[in-house]
């Protein structure tokens, strides 16, 4: 039979692991605990031990892998595959990873930042199918991003580029994670929009919300003012069509500076649906140059939590028939 290729998406709790075929049939997947708290022999122990059962169950060795694709959190070298410290992975300084695994499965490995595999993905597989330029948001926790520029992953000299949760929205904005003040991330991620919903009751402003959390509001949940606003909480709804506005003001410079084909959004958020999509929309069309904003479609992701590692393979793929 023709070689395969593995993706592998490393989180801080789970490792993904998904065999591709060389015309892009998803053969198997596999799920089992990082055991992250063991430290890099433990992590690297559950990537090999996926991969090699992966293979087993389908009667082939790693000599039918042409390569494997990880996708990694944190910063990190992606020529080298070097990562150098990931906030969710203990006890990693500098761990050459791509190295490692190379000489522990025999196979070419690559490493790449987990944002950027997430976008190859939905243009390999998913959503982006068919685009040659396109526009990943992962909207969760913070805002992730990525970029396809004429078929190739925009990595950037130093590989971090399409950091697009920080996009600078505001020159005197909310203090971001990042050190930095105004980043699109402090507005259009659930935690910012835990924040404009906690800055908006503060002041006086009624909801049902109130009622499912203590006076300083500490419980306060993206699902809890998704759930509001789905029941027709007035301030819930503003609150989520706030958030949109600055997601849409976001795209609306993406659109401008990129001209996409496609805008792909991903994450947890994208569960409100369309009481957040239409205003993204909207305001994101409504801000960027006529030319461009007709040209892009902005939509949903395809691939759900797939996406990582299936572009973790694709992304395989694309270097090991590059040679990069």
């Amino acid at each position: 039979m023709n070689k395969v290729i593995i993706g592998v998406d490393l989180g801080g709790t789970n490792v993904k692991t998904a065999m591709v075929s060389w015309d892009k049939q998803v053969l198997a997947k596999d799920s089992r605990p990082t055991n992250a708290e063991g430290g890099p022999e433990a992590v690297m122990d559950a990537i090999e031990s996926s991969v090699r059962d992966l293979l087993s169950q389908s009667d082939l060795g790693t000599e039918h892998v042409m390569a494997v694709g990880i996708g990694a959190p944190g910063p990190m070298d992606w020529r080298s595959g070097i990562v150098f410290s990931p906030p969710n992975l203990p006890g990693w300084e500098n761990v050459p990873l791509g190295a490692l695994m190379e000489k522990r499965l025999d196979v070419p490995c690559y490493v790449e930042n987990d944002a950027n595999v997430a976008c190859y993905g939905e243009f390999w597989l998913g959503a982006g199918q068919g685009t040659q330029n396109m526009a990943l948001l992962t909207l969760g926790t913070g805002v992730g991003g990525g970029l396809v520029i004429f078929g190739m992953l925009l990595r950037g000299e130093d590989g971090t580029a399409a950091e697009l949760g920080h996009l600078k929205m505001q020159r005197d904005g909310r203090k971001c994670g990042c050190g930095s003040h105004g980043c699109l991330e402090t507005y259009a991620s659930v935690t910012g929009m835990v924040r404009t919903a906690v800055e908006g009751l503060s002041e006086g402003r009624e909801s049902i919300l109130r009622g499912q959390c203590d006076d300083s509001f500490n419980g306060l949940t993206g699902r809890m003012i998704s759930d509001a606003a789905q029941q027709g909480d007035s301030f819930a709804r503003w609150v989520i069509e706030e958030t949109a506005t600055w997601i849409g003001l976001g795209i609306s410079s993406i659109i401008n500076y990129q001209n996409p084909e496609k805008v792909v959004l991903c994450g947890g958020m994208i569960a409100a649906g369309d009481m957040l999509l239409d205003p993204i929309r909207t305001v994101a069309f409504e801000n960027s140059f006529k030319v461009p904003a007709e040209r892009c479609e902005i939509v949903l992701a395809g691939l759900g939590s797939d996406s990582g590692v299936l572009g973790a393979a694709g992304c395989a793929l694309s270097r090991f028939e590059g040679g990069q």
